[in-house]
Formats: C-alpha cells, structure tokens, sequence
C-alpha cells in the first residue's frame, strides 16, 4: 500500500485511515487556510487617520498622518527544516489578486482625504498543512507586474494614486503625514533609475538600476498565533521629519531616488542598499513579528 503521506504534511492518524487503502494520490493536497494579521503602528500606539502622534523622529516631533499604504508579494512560510512555502493568496478582487496583497492602514478621517475609506489589515491565502516557524514576504509590485497598465491589471493594481508612471511603475509604499516643521512628508518607495521602454515599445521599461524590492524574514514566526507589525515609529527613528534635507528643489521627504539625504536613514531600516550605503538587512526595523 502506497503512503499517503507526503514530505511535511501531518495529518492526523485517523485522517489518514479514514482515507483508505489503495487510493494512489491526494488530488487536491491537503491544504490549510492562512489568514496574517497586519498591524499598522507609530511606535507603542496604534496607527490611526485622525490621530496625533509625538515624539516622532530625530526631532521628536508631531505625526499627523495622511496615508498609509503598501503592497507585499512573494508570501512564504518557513517550515522547522527551513524549506520555503509559498502561500497560494486568495483572489478576492479588491485587495488580492495575482499574487500581490495590498494592505491599506488609511480611511478617510482626519487628514487622510487620499485613496478610499475601506481598509485591509491581512495577508489570506492557503499553504500545504504542516508546522511552520518562519514568515518571508517582499515589499512591492513584482518586475512582471510593475511596469504593466494599472487600468488591465485589475484590483488592487488599478488605483493611479499607487502608480508613478510606465517606466516606473507602482509605489510599493505611499506613507505621508504632517509633521510641526514641514505640512507634507512622504515616504514613497519604489523602482527607481528605469531605463526608457525597449526598442520598439511605447511602455514600460528596459531595466530599473535600483529595484527596491525589501524582503523580511520574520523567524520564529508561528502562523497561527502572531501578526506582523508596521510601525512607522522606528521607520522614521533616524530620521528628521521636520525638515527637507535635500534641499528647496527636491521632494519634501523621501521619494526612493538616489542622492536624496531624507532616503537614507530610511533605507537602512528597510534594509536596502542606498548611494553608496551597503544594504544591511540585520538593521531593518520597520517589520516585526509579535
């Protein structure tokens, strides 16, 4: 008698005689549902539209914000072996589809007048059962997708306030808010340095030199009990929110482009290499486990 079970999957003992004998393969696998919590935070608090936050930054300033929104892909667990996963997200037509999860932390209260008051604060889909111990997921649009047209991609890539244009896509994050020195900070991160379209196209692009792509690796990561944590707090931990470091002629924080002083403390938190800084992902500090 053939086996029923296959590599990392446990099943119950009576699972498995109630299968039988002689059947000679499981068609669909045995499967479990995923369901990732997703907390956004300014350091200890909770992260809200409306709300006041201090003790923000280098300068220990104000946070109002004004947006708060991020795509992942590329979801995987970890099992005890260390075997990557990948998780099969759900398609839900709004907030899931091909792969790529928005998490959108914004409604429409207080200063946040951008995107739409509904919010998603979870990453679903399905995994073969097992035990698993570790979480990895990227920040960002994935290459094939980024450069595509928002209007045919479908939910939750239609949306043109998340998109920069064809040769640079989409903004992996959009994270702006009012701070006591400066009315608007953003925090834009995404593809930078495309080349124009190839030969003989109208879009798109021939190559990013800079993809922005972060991957977290949460160990110790149990699926059915933690969450992952966002915290703009330590995001911004060495950064001076209260001023435009780059200068009158550039954004007003940091939109990913090189040789924009307001991008590098940033940048090392997520882990990222930045003009001349070597990345360092042991220095991330915007995603936790809890």
């Amino acid at each position: 008698m053939r086996s029923l079970l296959r590599p990392r999957l446990l099943l119950p003992l009576a699972l498995v005689g109630a299968l039988g004998c002689g059947k000679k393969d499981i068609d669909p696998p045995f499967t479990m549902a995923v369901d990732i919590p997703v907390a956004a935070r300014v350091g200890n608090e909770a992260f809200a539209c409306g709300k006041t936050y201090t003790n923000v930054g280098t300068t220990g300033t104000t946070y109002e914000p004004m947006d708060f929104r991020v795509y992942v892909h590329d979801v995987r667990l970890v099992t005890r072996d260390g075997e990557e996963v990948p998780v099969t997200l759900t398609e839900d037509g709004t907030w899931q589809h091909s792969g790529v999860v928005l998490l959108d932390f914004a409604n429409k209260d207080g200063l946040c007048t951008q995107g739409t008051a509904g919010m998603n604060a979870s990453i679903k889909g399905a995994a073969p059962e097992g035990t698993y111990t570790g979480l990895r997921f990227k920040l960002g649009v994935p290459e094939e997708l980024n450069h595509g047209d928002p209007t045919t991609l479908g939910e939750p890539l239609g949306d043109m306030g998340l998109h920069w244009n064809w040769q640079s896509g989409f903004l992996f994050t959009r994270i702006e808010g009012r701070t006591q020195g400066l009315p608007q900070h953003v925090m834009h991160l995404g593809s930078t340095s495309c080349a124009p379209p190839p030969a003989g196209q109208t879009q798109g692009t021939a190559g990013c030199e800079n993809n922005n792509r972060p991957e977290f690796r949460l160990d110790g990561f149990d699926v059915t009990k933690n969450k992952v944590v966002m915290d703009l707090g330590a995001l911004f931990a060495g950064s001076n929110l209260d001023q435009n470091l780059s200068g009158p002629n550039t954004a007003v924080g940091c939109m990913s482009f090189p040789n924009d002083a307001d991008c590098a403390p940033i940048f090392e938190r997520l882990g990222l290499p930045y003009d001349g800084q070597a990345a360092n992902p042991a220095a991330q500090a915007f995603i936790r486990a809890e």
